[in-house]
């Protein structure tokens, strides 16, 4: 048997521990619990005193997870997870919800206002976004962006192609982001005047990765490799830029391994 590693039975919720251990026991061992527990005999008894708690606590989205990995609705044990990640996904909250709102309103706009020209397809529109860092770098002309923009519908539309309206869409959003990232900022005097390595370092990462308005998860392990700085200075980087007006912050992270909420910023300069 592949060796099975559990993602949550040190989940504070012991509700999440209960779920992920019945599901495990129906899902991977078939209901076979002589097996399961002979499997899992070093976590001792502590699985009954997730099921006491899941009894006393659990909540509506609990019961149609756990209904799902008896009934046959999840096939297997990747299915489950899906379905216990989603749960967990934090959901956005004060300005983090406030941008999501924003964002939404603006896309039903841009798809009024396109019509038929509307690109529905957001991997392909992410894949765009992304592609402007080094076609700026390349000052990228006309007909490179154009050939750029084929090949990402090849890459992220399935292989269908586009109308031309569609091409046109793609190619203006391509050059929009461009220009977005050559354009002068007024507080990078203010950054060198700072004499703080660290933080022009890390700003010179951020402007090099993410255009003007666009926002993106920065969590302090990810942020500390990036700019070669330990954990505990990360913050007090982002904190400066974000006085400096380089960044906002849309939402605050929480620590935590099963917290799974980074902090999120938007680039405004």
């Amino acid at each position: 048997m592949t060796e099975i590693k559990p993602k949550y039975f040190d989940h504070p919720d012991l509700c999440i521990r209960y779920l992920e251990w019945a599901a495990i026991k129906k899902l991977v061992f078939n209901g076979d619990g002589r097996k399961h527990h002979s499997y899992f005999e070093d976590t001792g008894r502590g699985w009954a005193l997730w099921a006491d708690y899941y009894t006393d606590n659990h909540k509506t989205r609990h019961t149609e997870i756990m209904t799902s990995a008896h009934d046959g609705t999840y096939k297997n044990i990747d299915e489950f997870y899906v379905a216990i990640d989603a749960l967990l996904k934090p959901k956005p909250k004060g300005k983090a919800l406030k941008d999501k709102k924003k964002r939404t309103a603006q896309k039903a706009y841009q798809e009024d206002v396109k019509g038929d020209a509307f690109i529905k397809n957001d991997a392909l529109i992410s894949a765009a976004k992304a592609s402007a860092c080094n076609l700026s770098e390349a000052s990228a002309d006309a007909r490179t962006i154009a050939l750029k923009a084929a090949e990402l519908v090849v890459m992220h539309n399935n292989n269908e192609a586009l109308t031309e309206p569609q091409m046109t869409v793609l190619c203006n959003l391509i050059q929009q982001q461009i220009d977005r990232h050559q354009k002068p900022d007024s507080v990078e005097s203010k950054l060198i005047d700072e004499d703080n390595k660290n933080l022009w370092f890390m700003w010179g990462k951020i402007k090099r990765k993410y255009p003007v308005n666009d926002t993106f998860a920065w969590p302090s392990k990810e942020a500390a490799k990036v700019c070669g700085c330990s954990k505990t200075d990360v913050k007090p980087i982002m904190t400066r830029l974000e006085k400096l007006g380089a960044i906002s912050l849309v939402q605050a992270g929480k620590p935590g391994k099963h917290s799974g909420r980074a902090a999120i910023y938007r680039r405004e300069i």
